[in-house]
């Protein structure tokens, strides 16, 4: 729908339960994943108006793919899990939306992990990501998975309530 104050979400655009939470601050703007991950909704929070940018035609969400929004070093990025993958897409030129797959890893090693993982952040070094009971790190270059955190109490709340990335603030205070 459009209106003055650009391209309102419809009912074709809607966010998920956990993309609700999952936003990334970038060029001004608040970014969120639509149900149907044909797309995001950007909130310019400099002219209140609202716009869509395209994913890359390669990703689609399904019964076994999943996709989440993060930064990648500045950088609007993409991973997309499924079955025994895990691709990681960055945006190269935010202007003219286009995106480059910078890595494809495989996730056969930790493969009884995977229906319950998803990534909390990274850098060009690292994948965080974390299932019900662990945090791993995924080394980019070395290509190897260590476990940087496990809970051992049964009746501690899942990761996935309280892992996520950390950002000191969204605006200078000066």
């Amino acid at each position: 729908m459009n209106s003055p104050y650009g391209v309102f979400p419809d009912e074709d655009d809607q966010f998920t339960h956990m993309n609700k939470n999952q936003v990334v601050f970038i060029n001004g703007g608040l970014h969120w994943l639509t149900d149907s991950c044909s797309c995001m909704l950007v909130l310019d929070l400099g002219t209140d108006v609202w716009r869509k940018i395209q994913l890359p035609h390669e990703i689609s969400c399904g019964v076994r793919s999943r996709v989440y929004l993060l930064e990648l070093d500045g950088r609007l990025s993409v991973i997309q899990i499924y079955e025994a993958w895990m691709v990681i897409w960055v945006m190269e030129d935010y202007e003219k939306e286009e995106w480059r797959m910078v890595d494809k890893v495989s996730l056969r090693c930790i493969r009884g992990m995977v229906p319950g993982i998803f990534p909390i952040s990274q850098n060009d070094n690292y994948v965080y990501l974390a299932t019900h009971k662990q945090v791993l790190v995924y080394q980019r270059n070395s290509r190897v998975w260590k476990e940087m955190f496990s809970v051992k109490d049964s009746s501690t709340l899942p990761l996935w309530f309280s892992a996520h990335a950390f950002r000191s603030t969204l605006f200078s205070c000066h």
